[in-house]
């Protein structure tokens, strides 16, 4: 964790700019969101019932160490504080999730009902974007708790109609799963309301994350 934090320090620091043309949800806006690597399919859908809040259904499948993983959970979003400045913005976010999870490993599978909460902090600008989560999740004597840790800057600044690309470091880490942190270079592009990611990791790992506000 030390280096995650170090890494995540010194990308935080290597820009200072203006407020990063994110998409946003707004009020009655539905967002819809896939992420996909190897060992990692994710698909969700949430409504914003309003600027603060959304509600929302996820399924995910995830595998590693001799675990194979499906879920399907509700969701609440809230954000519990922003901050806005003339040249950045910072969020707090919690993410409540409620579900069932199977679990499979060494031929035996085990189902469980699990609580998930998440705490979210990112901080932007129009040339540089940093972000720590961590999940806890717990499933019967499993321990699936996630770290995901991000920075990186845009190549340029670019307005809401223009897209802009963006070199993003990721690192996660989930608990059961993973041996070792993983860390994957990826591209970024934004425009308007789409949002996608593309990225390899450098154990080879190629990931796509692509979402759309509507």
């Amino acid at each position: 964790m030390n280096k995650l934090y170090f890494i995540f320090i010194l990308l935080l620091a290597a820009h200072q700019s203006m407020i990063h043309a994110a998409p946003m949800s707004f009020k009655g806006s539905t967002t819809s969101m896939t992420q996909a690597s190897k060992n990692y399919f994710s698909i969700e859908s949430s409504y914003a019932s309003s600027i603060k809040e959304s509600f929302g259904v996820k399924t995910v499948r995830a595998k590693g160490n001799g675990y194979d993983t499906t879920s399907g959970e509700i969701f609440y979003l809230r954000k519990l504080m922003r901050k806005n400045t003339i040249n950045s913005q910072a969020n707090l976010w919690l993410f409540a999730g409620a579900g069932f999870i199977g679990i499979k490993k060494n031929n035996i599978k085990e189902h469980h009902v699990y609580l998930s909460p998440i705490l979210q902090f990112d901080y932007e600008t129009k040339r540089m974007y940093g972000m720590v989560s961590h999940q806890v999740l717990r499933a019967g004597h499993e321990n699936f708790d996630a770290t995901k840790i991000e920075g990186g800057f845009s190549f340029y600044a670019a307005g809401y109609t223009e897209i802009q690309p963006w070199f993003i470091l990721k690192t996660k880490n989930i608990n059961s799963l993973n041996n070792k942190i993983k860390y994957t270079p990826t591209l970024r592009l934004i425009n308007k309301s789409i949002f996608m990611d593309v990225g390899v990791s450098t154990d080879g790992d190629a990931s796509f994350h692509f979402m759309y506000t509507f």
